[in-house]
């Protein structure tokens, strides 16, 4: 114990005297902690837990208690979300049944809730449905007001301030479009309540189009709710959602019971989950450990010989070790606790920023101390992890040669270079495995892959050092000192390495995973297809709309689709019953499953003319492209309503006809306009299609009309049908350049480190050079040789590293996607890619030749010039 103390403070003595080195050793193991902590502070503080959301779920009631509709005995969990057995058929309670179920001296008021629609101005959009008299105090604190009143009338509501309608105006709501007087604002609450529409109870009828009603009743009860209490509730088939419980929740397994896994995919799902945290803490322990490693081996150089004198007074090569490592562990404690505190400080600053609920969107500031401790711990464990290596380099140094001056000649480890390809092999070889296993495997091999090059580097950085005999004097200069300083160079080289590799590795995942997406991307349209299109555009919208086309593209005849609604304005859709594919993947575009029109229709979907298929479109019969979706010569359609709780299912049968069709196909067919109305809907226009038969628009021609259109109304879309969607390739390019980005400042702030500490390192032999009549542009140039050698080597090699994992989770993206059986909706399966690779070469290119400039002429521009003569011992 006293050798590490005296360690300590030996170590405290040093990094006090070099403040510069030290912090900039802080600021490299800091950093990550101070993001990652503001990270974690801030998702927990946005992470609102049940007991958090008392005031918002229970106002200043005791519970809320839900009427499940269950015939028997029920079992829930501690907030009443999760109850089983789920089976209805029980008759709703009444009031007086819930009262009495609460017991005497309870007092209930109801709160029901669904989902309903309103229209927004341009179309109807969805919002949370509450009815629950907000002048009660039990209630009132759930949305405190921001302007005007709570409802006193059945047509009055209040709304959210995320909302659209001002205080005063006429909401539309439902699609009856019943007339409502927003009387007030109330705060919006996180998640599904941000948007909502408050009205007195019985106001918001849910036979008036409110969808997943939920009937509810707040208490304020004479005593507590416990657990017990809930249990009872629970007799009855009502969930109760508890202040009392949630405050003092019972022990573990008094919930529900869950549906267990298979043992086998959860031992498997955990191994993959345990061995991708160890493989990704391991990395950004490396990483840090590679950044900071170098000024630590600076900084032994620097003290070689106040550590040669405690040998020479008999001190041991392990006290020597304990003096190294408690500078890592000194500087790693600091950089832990700055790091904490300045991330804590930081997501402070964001969380007051952005405002506590009611007066923002957040919860209470909350810290989430275990979490932290632990990424402290790993900064600390990063800090003791960089300093190991110079520790045991401080173990052998020749004390002899350090009090006479002499620099030893760095000695490579005979095994290192060995067991480093030994490494690189295994992690190749577990990649390759993981091609067709997980994610997580190949993580591990790239893991394994970065530790190999980790011990290969020091004798690859060796070797061209020999090579330098040919370049010019900074080059060679500069060459040599990486050659000869290998204990500082390769940590910042392979630190750079691994920052490439991870950006090589994304970008080709990322190009793969764009080139699979384009390769089994889906035409929504026949190709060469233009399409006017929109759900909720008006009729009115469209008798706008059909003259801005006429005028655009004069003389081309419109093709018509229409979509069946209900009386309501509702969306019906219409699915087969029959020649479904059970496991396999299927996939409809915009025309929905079976898009109904007329013979025009038939023949843009067919590209082709069929006398008698028209002929039975005609006539009110379906044409079909899916011979196992007709039985006895009918249709069998199943219906759905949008924005409807129907429970029942209707079917329509309808007369039909088979036509086949080569390859694949998106529709499973075309219905008449006719066996909508026979059915009691109403047909609505859905699309005005451009055949490309008759004409096919150009870019500027689609822009043309575009605009126009949409000027109109939002809700409708102009598009042309030519296969790759340029939207999300941009997308994919965007995330590259970001990662570009990222990695640029791994690669530049690692570079730049290493050359600046190279040449504090060497000042004494730059001084020299300066003293024999070398220019100040020839230290310029010595220290952009040292950042050359450091990019120059660790982007090239580490981008061509990065190919072999990028390589292996694309090939699984691919083996993946095509794994699943996918069938066009007329039945025939569409065929299988194999492996599809893609890497985006000029990207490598640009960053593997750019970065390494960069960091040359960064390195030039901040290079010092100014000659400090020292004298020179021995």
């Amino acid at each position: 114990m006293s050798a590490l103390l005296a360690a300590l403070r030996i170590s405290r003595r040093s990094i006090v005297r070099a403040k510069a080195r030290s912090a900039l050793i802080i600021v490299m193991i800091g950093l990550p902690v101070l993001a990652i902590t503001a990270v974690l502070t801030f998702s927990a503080t946005e992470d609102l837990r049940p007991e958090e959301r008392l005031t918002m779920d229970l106002g200043a009631a005791d519970a809320k208690l839900t009427d499940t509709g269950a015939a028997g005995p029920i079992r829930q969990d501690t907030t009443g979300y999760d109850w089983q057995p789920r089976k209805d058929g029980g008759p709703s309670r009444s009031r007086a049944e819930i009262l009495a179920l609460a017991g005497p001296g309870s007092r209930i008021i109801p709160m029901n809730s669904g989902s309903g629609e309103y229209w927004t101005g341009t179309a109807y959009g969805f919002a949370q449905v509450l009815e629950v008299d907000l002048r009660d105090p039990m209630a009132g604190v759930m949305f405190p007001l921001v302007r005007g009143r709570y409802p006193q009338a059945a047509d009055e509501v209040v709304v959210t301030a995320s909302m659209e309608p001002a205080v005063g105006s006429t909401l539309r709501y439902t699609r009856d479009d019943v007339p409502k007087r927003v009387v007030g604002t109330v705060v919006s609450q996180p998640g599904d309540r941000r948007r909502a529409i408050i009205g007195l109870p019985g106001s918001l009828n849910p036979d008036s189009g409110v969808i997943d009603a939920e009937q509810s009743w707040l208490l304020d009860a004479p005593a507590p709710v416990t657990w017990t209490e809930t249990r009872r509730f629970n007799q009855a088939g009502v969930t109760v959602l508890s202040r009392a419980v949630l405050e003092n929740p019972p022990p573990v397994g008094g919930g529900p019971d869950q549906a267990a896994e298979e043992p086998g995919m959860r031992s498997t799902s955990t191994r993959s989950a345990v061995l991708a945290a160890v493989s990704g803490v391991t990395l950004a322990v490396l990483e840090v450990v590679l950044l900071a490693g170098p000024a630590f081996a600076v900084g032994l150089r620097r003290r070689r010989r106040e550590l040669a004198l405690i040998t020479a007074q008999g001190g041991s090569a392990r006290h020597l070790k304990l003096v190294v490592l408690a500078d890592g562990l000194t500087l790693g404690l600091a950089a832990a606790v700055l790091g904490a505190a300045l991330g804590i400080a930081v997501a402070r600053g964001i969380v007051a920023w952005a405002g506590i609920w009611p007066a923002g969107g957040l919860g209470a500031f909350e810290i989430p101390s275990g979490q932290i401790v632990l990424v402290a711990a790993l900064a600390v464990v990063s800090g003791v992890a960089a300093a190991v290596v110079p520790a045991v380099q401080a173990a052998r140094a020749d004390a002899v040669a350090a009090l006479a001056g002499r620099r030893a000649e760095a000695r490579d480890r005979t095994g290192w270079p060995l067991l480093g390809l030994v490494l690189l092999t295994a992690g190749v070889g577990a990649m390759v495995y993981g091609v067709r296993s997980t994610d997580a495997v190949i993580l591990f091999g790239a893991v394994l892959g970065l530790l190999g090059l980790v011990m290969v580097t020091p004798w690859l950085i060796r070797r061209i050092g020999g090579l330098a005999g040919g370049f010019p004097l900074p080059l060679r200069l500069a060459v040599r000192d990486a050659s000869r300083n290998r204990g500082r160079t390769a940590p910042a080289v392979v630190a750079v390495l691994a920052a490439a590799a991870a950006f090589s590795t994304v970008a080709v995942g990322l190009a793969s995973s764009e080139r699979v997406s384009e390769e089994y991307d889906r035409p929504a349209y026949p190709m060469g297809t233009t399409a006017i299109h929109g759900d909720d555009v008006t009729e009115e919208s469209w008798k706008e709309i059909r003259p801005i086309v006429d005028r655009t593209l004069p003389g081309v005849p419109l093709v018509e689709t229409y979509r069946p609604v209900d009386a309501k304005g509702r969306t019906v859709d219409f699915h087969a019953r029959d020649g479904r594919c059970s496991r396999c993947m299927t996939s409809t575009g915009p025309l929905n499953e079976i898009p109904t029109g007329g013979p025009d229709l038939l023949r843009l979907l067919l590209g082709r003319t069929d006398r008698a298929a028209e002929a039975a479109l005609a006539e009110g019969k379906a044409v079909v492209f899916n011979p196992k979706a007709i039985r006895d010569g009918r249709l069998r359609l199943r219906t759905w309503t949008r924005g409807s709780s129907q429970e029942k299912e209707q079917v329509l049968a309808v007369p039909a006809v088979v036509v086949t069709v080569p390859g694949p196909f998106n529709v499973r067919g075309v219905l008449p306009v006719a066996a909508i109305t026979k059915a009691g809907f109403i047909p609505k226009l859905s699309h005005l299609l451009v055949d490309p038969a008759v004409a096919r628009l150009t870019p500027e021609q689609e822009q043309r009309l575009s605009g126009p259109v949409r000027a109109v109304t939002p809700n409708v879309a102009v598009e042309t049908e030519r296969g790759v969607r340029r939207n999300r390739a941009d997308r994919v390019t965007g995330i590259m350049w970001v990662m570009a980005g990222l990695a640029s400042l791994v690669v530049l702030g690692g570079t730049l480190t290493a050359s600046g500490l190279a040449a504090a390192d060497a000042r004494s032999d730059l001084d020299t050079l300066s003293a024999v009549g070398a220019r100040p542009l020839t230290r310029r140039l010595v220290a952009t040789g040292q950042a050359t050698v450091v990019a120059g080597f660790g982007v090239p090699l580490g981008l061509l590293a990065g190919l072999v994992p990028g390589l292996a989770l694309a090939s699984q993206i691919s083996l993946r996607r095509d794994a699943e059986r996918e069938v066009g909706l007329n039945g025939v399966p569409f065929e299988k890619l194999g492996v599809i690779l893609s890497v985006p070469w000029q990207t490598l290119l640009v960053v593997g030749i750019g970065l390494p400039l960069l960091a040359a002429l960064i390195a030039m521009a901040s290079a010092r010039t100014r000659v400090t003569l020292t004298r020179r011992l021995g």
